[in-house]
């Protein structure tokens, strides 16, 4: 006697094995908060926005991905033109010690 496969059972079975997989990596993920240490550092003359942002960045860091952070968090609409004496706030994950 052959037994058939009950596919919509077996599609059952899937789709709940992969909601408590996602649920279980979502409630790890926000268990695990991200520390995040902040930096203020003053523009100078001649200063960009790259540059000052690397200052600080760590070779873990998107430098690309921290740079738009940066001008998010800073209101900042053209890096080309930063005017000396503004603070500009930086924030980056924290390192962990291993």
């Amino acid at each position: 006697m052959i037994k058939r496969i009950r596919w919509a059972r077996l599609g059952a079975v899937l789709c709940i094995a992969l909601a408590a997989g996602a649920i279980g990596y979502g409630y790890y993920r926000d268990a695990t908060e991200t520390q995040l240490v902040e930096y203020k550092k003053t523009v100078e003359e001649g200063d960009t926005l790259w540059g000052i942002v690397g200052q600080v960045a760590t070779n873990r860091e998107d430098m690309s991905r921290l740079t738009w952070q940066v001008m998010h968090d800073n209101h900042i609409t053209d890096p080309g033109h930063l005017q000396p004496g503004k603070e500009i706030v930086i924030r980056v994950k924290a390192a962990r010690e291993l």
